[in-house]
């Protein structure tokens, strides 16, 4: 694949947030600038006040887009210092690999956690890693085809954090490596239902049944 950026947005602001209520703060940006580092301290302190939890996928903070349009990815100049305001954090193994130095997935988990972030998800094309700052936890990919790869970090990790609301990390892994494996396995967003997910379990997953 080959991915341009033809146009880049304003900056979203604390001040253009609806006034709603919301237990998770989700920012899933495309690109760097869509949120800045001062928004996630702000929304970070603002959150902890509240006892809502945010959520980053970190490609919005490295992925810049350069003049002919092409897409590179450049370290998180903030990391260290805000990372202590993110509850849930995601990154693929390549940008933790540009994060934290680290080829292996634990060694970067531990490491993100140190710098602040309380529950870590690294994806992979083989597994899904969740690091708690207690316990390592892994989940396979099983998809039968790749045919849906594009919008894949996004399932899974809107399927997680929605997961913790009411369940435990290893329920929530489960759930969100089976929805992104099925997901992948159709292009397009996923159209499924719940149950879809259950039955995908169920057929391949039969060891995490109990």
């Amino acid at each position: 694949r080959e991915c341009k950026a033809i146009s880049v947005c304003d900056p979203f602001t604390i001040e253009e947030l609806p006034d709603v209520k919301t237990r998770i703060y989700h920012l899933a940006g495309l690109i760097y600038g869509d949120f800045s580092s001062a928004l996630i301290h702000r929304l970070g302190e603002q959150a902890g006040a509240q006892g809502v939890k945010v959520a980053v996928d970190v490609q919005c903070l490295l992925r810049h887009a350069e003049p002919d349009g092409s897409m590179v990815f450049y370290d998180w100049a903030d990391k260290q210092t805000h990372l202590q305001y993110v509850d849930f954090l995601k990154t693929d193994a390549a940008e933790a690999k540009i994060l934290t130095g680290e080829l292996d997935r634990v060694a970067a988990a531990k490491k993100l956690y140190g710098w602040g972030a309380k529950e870590i998800m690294i994806t992979h094309n083989t597994e899904v890693l969740i690091y708690d700052g207690k316990e390592i936890y892994f989940c396979p990919i099983r998809a039968r085809n790749l045919s849906g790869r594009t919008g894949r970090g996004d399932t899974c990790f809107s399927g997680y954090i929605t997961e913790r609301l009411s369940k435990s990390i290893p329920e929530a892994l489960l759930f969100a490596a089976a929805l992104v494996s099925l997901k992948m396995e159709t292009i397009g967003p996923f159209k499924g239902d719940r149950r879809a997910v259950e039955d995908y379990i169920r057929a391949f997953y039969p060891e995490y049944v109990i």
